[in-house]
């Protein structure tokens, strides 16, 4: 995965044209990897959208020219002072859009200097404080978790993964296909993680509760994977894993058998 998380870009330009002024957003990610930014113009045509701006600019006036600080957070060069200087401003300002757009920037620095720890510290604070609606960065989260976090914390990897899906009608065409696909596997795989760590847990000391445990983890990857494989079949996708998973947590062809 190339280690470069999209925040909302702020170049701003002042257009000549009825006398609107445009902001040029970038959006989220979107494709599998972290992906590269898109734009998205809005004009800034209300006394509203214009005073959103004012506090943008207002809100991190104390730590630069936000135009500046963007491209640096993308090479991951933001200092301490800045990024200290942002989370200040992020915790200060009022409005939940810029907010969202300072979070991004830190959120960019962070995973671009490769502090994952940070990142993902950042991240949560993003999805509980501000907003949970981007399907990207929810999914980013939940493969983040799946990669990188204990088997112990599968249950938020797979809840991500299904806040993802909620707002999965944001995407279209083949990216909804190459996403959707994704989300079910990795579901199954957090599950069979899940799974094979009680499993494990339960042959070195077993419990009651570990084999009530073991046996529901076996249950969801039994779920998730032919959630996974179904949805395989009807994106035309190798089905060969899925397939595979489902016999291993069902023990049985009939299970896994298409519908």
């Amino acid at each position: 995965m190339a280690r470069c998380w999209c925040a909302i870009g702020v170049a701003t330009m002042l257009a000549a044209c009825g006398g609107k002024s445009k902001e040029i957003v970038a959006s989220p990610a979107s494709n599998d990897g972290a992906g590269a930014a898109t734009s998205v113009v809005i004009t800034l045509d209300t006394e509203e959208d214009m005073l959103e701006v004012d506090e943008l600019r207002a809100a991190t006036e104390p730590c630069g020219d936000l135009l500046a600080i963007e491209p640096l957070a993308m090479m991951g060069k933001l200092k301490d002072p800045q990024v200290r200087c942002l989370d200040d401003s992020l915790g200060n300002a009022e409005k939940q859009t810029v907010k969202d757009k300072i979070s991004r920037v830190l959120m960019t620095d962070a995973y671009a200097k490769g502090d994952l720890h940070r990142w993902e510290a950042v991240a949560k604070r993003h999805f509980e404080t501000i907003d949970r609606s981007d399907p990207d960065l929810c999914y980013k989260y939940a493969l983040h978790l799946l990669n990188n976090s204990p088997a112990d914390r599968m249950d938020e990897a797979m809840r991500w993964a299904d806040v993802s899906l909620e707002n999965r009608a944001v995407w279209s065409g083949d990216l909804f296909v190459q996403r959707v696909y994704s989300l079910y596997k990795l579901k199954a795989l957090a599950a069979q993680k899940k799974w094979n760590w009680m499993e494990e847990e339960h042959v070195r000391a077993p419990t009651d509760s570990l084999s009530v445990g073991k046996e529901e983890a076996r249950n969801l990857t039994k779920t998730y994977s032919r959630e996974w494989l179904e949805y395989a079949r009807q994106a035309g996708k190798d089905t060969t894993l899925a397939t595979q998973m489902c016999m291993s947590a069902a023990g049985t062809e009939e299970f896994c058998a298409a519908l």
